[in-house]
């Protein structure tokens, strides 16, 4: 097991799993909203696919594309992809484990307590995970009887949200190199977004905005963290 850590967390394996996660994941997003707005489905014609009016999750039904597989596929590749980074984002931020010279003003209790709150954290993200692989799997067309897609859905956002929350207040109280507005950001916005998500029936336009919000922390954090890994590899 402590093999297939320390290759997980390979600053090389990090960076370049990163990079095809969200190249892929960006892609399915956008191609398959542009598939499905231009062709439309079954239930749905051509120029009516919008955030206002439909879910992520339509644009892996032939209801509403004729392609669906853009984005199922493209779920769980980015959900494998990812697993290098979920496992280095704990170790990054683990006040444990960083240089002693940032964590020298901190006490050990308040190091055990931000190292409880970076398992946590990575217990939601890796849930996000699952829920991102297995709404790719079980898409509306393949929900099942028990509704598997409605459960993915749910572990995917609130799987990420928690993450995004606990990962925050790590950020916010013990990080000195990364930006505390994003760790604000983090344990903040997310979940009051997810609250709203939830409270008001699940609307369309709420889980696209949701959406918006968790890539608004990811892809902040994955560029610093992705110009720290360069940064260390030219000095090996």
């Amino acid at each position: 097991m402590s093999q297939i850590y320390q290759f997980l967390t390979k600053l090389k394996v990090v960076k370049y799993s990163t990079i095809i996660g969200v190249i892929i994941y960006a892609g399915a997003i956008c191609v398959g909203y542009i598939v499905a707005f231009i062709y439309g489905g079954t239930l749905q014609g051509p120029g009516s696919y919008s955030l206002f009016t439909n879910y992520i999750s339509d644009m892996g039904s032939f209801n509403y594309t004729p392609m669906p597989f853009i984005l199922d596929f493209g779920c769980m590749l980015t959900s494998f992809f990812l697993i290098p980074s979920s496992f280095y984002l704990k170790k990054r931020l683990n006040p444990l484990t960083q240089n002693k010279e940032d964590s020298k003003n901190i006490s050990s209790k308040n190091l055990r307590l931000g190292n409880i709150l970076c398992i946590i954290g990575f217990i939601f993200m890796v849930i996000g995970l699952i829920g991102m692989f297995g709404v790719g799997l079980f898409s509306e067309d393949r929900t099942t009887s028990l509704d598997l897609h409605w459960v993915f859905t749910v572990a995917v956002f609130n799987g990420f949200a928690f993450a995004s929350f606990f990962y925050g207040l790590v950020i916010f109280f013990y990080s000195e190199k990364i930006p505390k507005i994003l760790g604000l950001y983090m344990f903040i916005t997310p979940i009051v977004m997810i609250i709203i998500l939830f409270s008001f029936g699940f609307q369309p336009f709420h889980e696209w905005l949701t959406f918006y919000i968790l890539l608004g922390w990811m892809i902040p954090l994955s560029i610093i963290f992705l110009k720290e890994i360069n940064e260390e590899l030219r000095g090996t």
